[in-house]
């Protein structure tokens, strides 16, 4: 990788950085304004929720009642002509409801991916892809409770004694 392009990869990995400071550790919403363009589309949206800035604001509001972000952890990052994808781990502690779960306390982490397009300094698309399935499973007091990733597969522990 050249000069010009490396230090384009390490500002925009910065940007994203800053950005996940602010929502995520901060809670500092005005990040969004800043960062993400005014006509931003997230492609990682629920289509029940407002589009563009706005609903990622409301996402990470929501978030941010239940979970309280402990780390995030940059495994890949590539950029390459506008866009830098990251693939990420992201650590929680479970300290508000979630999902009708009410707060645990619990340490987990999920998995996942972010592809961000720019345009200059600022975030005109996100794709995201994260293991959200699993969090209620990983929240739940016994591995036995129905619904989510667990109802899936059988019990290990009642097949290996069969």
């Amino acid at each position: 990788m050249n000069d010009e392009l490396a230090k384009i990869k390490a500002e925009r990995e910065e940007i994203v950085r800053r950005f996940r400071g602010a929502v995520l550790f901060s809670r500092n919403f005005t990040a969004i304004q800043e960062v993400l363009a005014p006509e931003f589309v997230d492609h990682f949206a629920p289509s029940w929720d407002p589009p563009g800035r706005d609903g990622v604001e409301h996402r990470f509001g929501q978030a941010a009642t239940a979970l309280t972000t402990t780390k995030v952890e940059v495994l890949v990052s590539v950029c390459e002509g506008d866009y830098l994808s990251q693939a990420i781990e992201l650590h929680f502690s479970h300290t508000g409801e979630f999902m009708g779960i009410p707060a645990t306390g619990r340490s987990f982490a999920i998995g996942g991916s972010n592809t961000f397009r720019f345009d200059g300094r600022q975030i005109v698309e996100h794709w995201g892809v994260f293991d959200v399935a699993k969090i209620p499973d990983l929240l739940r007091e016994t591995h036995g409770a129905q619904g989510g990733w667990a109802s899936m597969w059988p019990d290990r522990e009642a097949s290996s004694r069969s």
